[in-house]
């Protein structure tokens, strides 16, 4: 039974909660291979064994692009031979074996099974990505190959919620550029971290970090990713869950469209019910108030796609 002391180690679960989880950066250059993996997934033991047996669409890239995808792992595999890093996403789909990793991470961080899930990537050759930052925090654990990661901390934005190129580059969620607070790099800094990873090494990345990878041999990673959920889109979701209780709420917007005096009356019946929601709201505890707001959330159904996916122009500039 896979777990999550078992993945990160030789990184002790207490030392990642007390000084390193969520904020720094964590690197152990390499160490032996994860048994416990390679006994709940066997496929593990090879790029193509992983290919052969994933049943979901394969993301194709290569530094520079040209950028594909391919219906199977297996369809997938003339691209890994020609030099294509290919990027497996919720790999616990088609491996079970994944799921109790998933269970206890969920139980470690205190989140829902549904925000957490595994991904890989494998590549024959010299290969590598571009540098981005991911709106995600992941546990990257280096089974064969070697990889050297370049890395810096975000300066521009915090706690994005897409992926981020830089300055010049198409970006998947152009909001993003509007949330920062100065302009992204259009190169890694000169004064980044660099790292040679070698099988067995473990890399946790925080969320938002700048990050460039050149992979070598046949290298195959899994990760360990957290993708929310965030504050907004909880708070969101359970609004609207409780306001649907009213069948005044539950009214279609009519006149929202118009120009004209109908969008001037579809303005004021809003108004008319923020009014009323502020008097219901008058006096409240606000400590009541979020028990009573995530009561009405399902948390192992969240939906972690709420983030935009990356455009395909944005993975054809890459």
């Amino acid at each position: 039974m896979l777990n999550l002391e078992e993945f990160i180690r030789p990184l002790p679960v207490d030392d990642l909660l007390k000084n390193i989880w969520p904020d720094e950066l964590y690197v152990s250059e390499s160490g032996t291979q994860c048994s416990a993996l390679l006994e709940a997934v066997p496929e593990l033991a090879s790029a193509e064994q992983l290919l052969t047996h994933y049943k979901q669409p394969v993301r194709l890239t290569r530094r520079g692009g040209p950028h594909a995808s391919a219906p199977t792992g297996v369809d997938a595999l003339p691209a890994y031979r020609a030099g294509f890093t290919c990027v497996l996403l919720s790999v616990e789909e088609s491996f079970p074996g994944l799921k109790d990793l998933i269970t206890d991470a969920a139980r470690t961080f205190g989140l829902p099974t549904s925000s957490i899930k595994c991904e890989a990537f494998c590549s024959t050759g010299s290969s590598g990505l571009n540098m981005h930052s991911d709106f995600d925090l992941n546990f990257a654990l280096l089974l064969q190959g070697r990889k050297r990661w370049r890395l810096a901390r975000n300066e521009s934005i915090e706690n994005q919620t897409s992926i981020c190129f830089g300055q010049g580059m198409v970006q998947a969620d152009p909001r993003q550029e509007g949330y920062a607070h100065s302009a992204f790099p259009d190169a890694m800094p000169e004064d980044c971290a660099e790292f040679d990873i070698e099988p067995g090494g473990l890399l946790f990345m925080p969320r938002g970090w700048w990050h460039e990878t050149y992979s070598s041999g046949d290298c195959l990673q899994v990760n360990l990713t957290i993708k929310g959920p965030h504050w907004a889109g909880l708070f969101a979701r359970a609004l609207e869950s409780v306001l649907l209780e009213d069948p005044r709420w539950r009214k279609y917007a009519y006149g929202i469209s118009y120009p004209d005096e109908r969008r001037d009356a579809a303005v004021g019946e809003m108004a008319a019910l923020l009014e009323d929601l502020q008097r219901t709201s008058d006096g409240l505890d606000m400590n009541e108030l979020a028990i009573r707001l995530l009561a009405h959330i399902d948390l192992e159904n969240i939906s972690v796609g709420s983030q935009r996916k990356e455009s395909k122009r944005a993975r054809e500039r890459r």
